[in-house]
């Protein structure tokens, strides 16, 4: 005696009514104990492949920072050698690599959601028993046509409160003083990034189960999301509260795995530093910040390894369910 569905008749027969209804957890968990070897296993090897993918960008991005990092050495070199002090970079270096970093950052999320893809392809098709019509590139556009969206309410309210509050798009003055107009510069401040974070979650909540819509019922980005919209904020209204009620949890246990691996993975950072100063030039800013990124890296890794397949999963069972607690309304609506 199991204590949830192990096979594919019995998750029909539970999702259709033929059986015990079990919690979205435990049916869940009921699908990785029948495809949960493949699916780790695919997830091992994305992993892996979104490694190589992120080392090799890595170190494109170097090779473009290099001659900056070799500014800093010989700046360095200078300030102990002829004035005996400590040196601090220039900001307009720093400021440098900083846009080299944000350069990178749309090429490393597009490894995330090809890595995602694949992850929530084979989950969705593992929790419907292969009756899954998506195609990869469809889900790979929802992922980014979500990510432009969910995104660009933020980027607004940032660049909003850049432009009236700092110097950023001008020099020497700013449009909303701080002593002229306290009040109203506090509103611009923390105003403009606040509404557009909470618009991003509104989105974002909406549209949780829009890479699985389509992976399950072979919808386009646009329809898959307009799909997901209405299974989370349309009727019945609980339907929110599922959605809250299991996300908000997988963001949290991802946070926390990835906070409590972070620690763990710290001795990594003397063994790239080693590493690069011993195979590598000369450099050690660039051996702190090579330092600096190995931790992180494995750290991310290894959550995605170990939570993407069990989320995507659960995530795939509340699209089932949602789907099911809406039939009963629409033949009600026909009839």
């Amino acid at each position: 005696m199991t204590n949830g569905p192990t096979t594919s008749g019995e998750l029909r027969a539970e999702e259709g009514g033929g059986g015990p209804r079990h919690g979205i957890v435990r049916t869940a968990f009921g699908v990785l104990r029948r495809d949960g070897r493949p699916l780790f296993g695919l997830t091992a090897r994305v992993a892996g492949l979104v490694a190589l993918g992120a080392l090799l960008l890595t170190a494109v991005a170097f090779l473009v920072a290099w001659p900056t990092f070799t500014e800093i050495r010989a700046g360095a070199i200078r300030a102990e050698a002829y004035d005996g002090d400590s040196y601090a970079p220039d900001g307009r270096r720093v400021q440098h690599l900083w846009l080299i970093l944000l350069a990178c950052m749309p090429f490393l999320i597009l490894l995330l959601h090809l890595g995602c893809t694949a992850i929530q392809t084979a989950s969705a098709r593992a929790a419907a028993a292969g009756g899954t019509r998506g195609r990869f590139r469809t889900v790979l556009g929802v992922y980014a046509l979500r990510g432009v969206l969910v995104w660009a309410p933020v980027v607004l309210g940032i660049l909003v409160e850049e432009y009236f509050t700092t110097t950023l798009f001008r020099e020497y003055t700013v449009l909303v003083p701080k002593w002229e107009y306290p009040n109203l510069f506090e509103v611009l401040r923390y105003g403009p990034p606040l509404l557009g974070l909470t618009i991003a979650l509104v989105l974002r909540l909406g549209w949780t189960l829009a890479p699985v819509t389509a992976a399950t019922e072979g919808l386009g980005p646009w329809a898959a999301m307009r799909r997901s919209w209405s299974l989370t904020w349309g009727r019945p209204f609980s339907a929110w509260f599922r959605t809250v009620a299991v996300a908000l949890p997988l963001g949290a246990l991802t946070v926390g795995l990835y906070l409590l691996l972070h620690p763990a993975a710290r001795p990594l950072r003397s063994c790239a530093v080693s590493l690069f100063l011993e195979w590598g030039p000369d450099n050690t800013y660039g051996a702190y910040v090579a330092g600096i990124l190995a931790p992180i890296a494995a750290a991310l890794l290894l959550t995605g390894a170990l939570v993407l397949a069990p989320a995507h999963t659960v995530l795939a069972v509340l699209h089932q369910r949602l789907v099911r607690a809406r039939e009963p309304q629409a033949a009600a609506t026909r009839a």
